[in-house]
């Protein structure tokens, strides 16, 4: 298999490396427009660290500085059976990037997008034979995600899903196919939880450190405002009108706009800057913070019932998926069943009322009892 990637910045290096450290027979063309030698250097330098350790023998070293190719040029990637795009989110630069791409590589080979926000369906637009389009979409830490999702196009036959799905399992990987407003689903429950955080932080007063020191112990990696943090203010405030499901709206526009008054406050865009801002900036305050885990739990458990009924993906990929990107400490369905359905539905009315927004709405206790088993 030959696969191409274009981008090369923390998340085309990131998809790089797995791809590289998973598959072994694999070759790979990677298209960066900047420091093609110091990348091929600094990978080769990884190799023979790990020659010197004992860690891969001077065959493999060999095989492995020969499998891939850091260039500029775009024709490199003719051959290939699958390329990747992950340069920014821009939705101008992905269009021409595909528009290249798809005159040079054969007509069947994938082309997908690792876009995180934009309209999928937007980024192929023109291209020729489509059904060879879709998103393909990792989360940072790659390594330590478990999960990619497959986002695909209604020109998408069985077959391309079958192969694109084939190399998502190849890397060690589970797969979850979404269309249409459910595209990059993930994305939308993370930033679901980040804005509806920022909502009740906000409500009480609480300081950032206050609000995830009351959730550790259901966030035991990284609490909501850790992970914004290491996601980065500026992307995480991004305008949400690439994520589609007209529940969420209302609740990830709120978010969107108090994250862009912090940066037009002076709060840094770029990741590791807003934990050591708000620190500067706010004194611990005097509010109970004792339901901070109830109330995002509500939140998350009632967005995963909708989504598994709506969605079309398997149920327990599906819930799996949601711990493992949240980083929750324990499965869906514990919390459901230690919360209860009563005190869920009671949280999500008293948001409701207060907000209007439409996420907070409760699904129904048949439901929660139908997925939650």
């Amino acid at each position: 298999m030959k696969i191409g990637l274009v981008g090369y910045g923390k998340m085309g290096s990131e998809i790089f490396s797995q791809f590289f450290d998973t598959l072994k027979d694999a070759e790979f063309t990677i298209v960066t427009l900047h420091n093609t030698d110091k990348n091929r250097e600094s990978v080769e330098k990884i190799l023979a660290r790990q020659l010197k350790r004992k860690r891969i023998t001077q065959e493999v070293y060999d095989a492995k500085c020969a499998s891939f190719t850091f260039t500029d040029d775009y024709s490199a990637l003719s051959g290939c059976d699958a390329v990747i795009e992950c340069v920014s989110e821009n939705m101008a630069l992905k269009k021409d990037i595909f528009g290249r791409i798809a005159e040079i590589v054969s007509a069947d080979a994938l082309l997908l997008t690792n876009t995180s926000s934009l309209d999928i369906c937007e980024v192929f637009a023109g291209i020729s034979n489509p059904e060879r389009c879709l998103g393909m979409h990792f989360f940072y830490p790659v390594k330590l995600s478990g999960f990619v999702e497959l986002n695909y196009l209604p020109e998408n036959t069985a077959e391309v899903l079958d192969r694109a799905e084939a190399v998502i399992t190849a890397i060690g990987k589970r797969a979850l196919r979404f269309s249409g407003e459910y595209h990059i689903y993930l994305n939308q429950i993370l930033a679901l939880a980040i804005s509806h955080f920022i909502n009740i932080s906000e409500s009480t007063g609480a300081s950032a450190a206050q609000a995830d020191e009351a959730v550790k112990e259901i966030f035991p990696y990284a609490a909501p405002f850790a992970v914004l943090d290491t996601v980065g203010l500026g992307l995480m405030a991004k305008d949400p009108s690439g994520f589609r499901i007209p529940r969420n709206e209302g609740l990830l526009r709120y978010g969107s706009n108090v994250m862009n008054k912090w940066l037009a406050e002076g709060c840094p865009a770029e990741s590791g800057g807003f934990l050591d801002y708000m620190k500067n900036v706010q004194q611990p305050a005097d509010c109970d913070t004792s339901g901070f885990g109830a109330s995002v739990l509500a939140l998350v458990l009632n967005a995963a019932v909708y989504a598994v009924m709506e969605s079309g993906c398997e149920k327990d990929t599906l819930l799996d998926a949601v711990g493992d990107v949240l980083g929750i400490s324990d499965k869906l369905s514990s919390y459901y069943h230690s919360l209860g359905y009563d005190r869920i539905k009671s949280e999500l009315d008293r948001l409701y009322e207060d907000t209007g927004f439409e996420i907070y709405k409760s699904a129904e206790k048949a439901d929660y009892d139908n997925i939650y088993v």
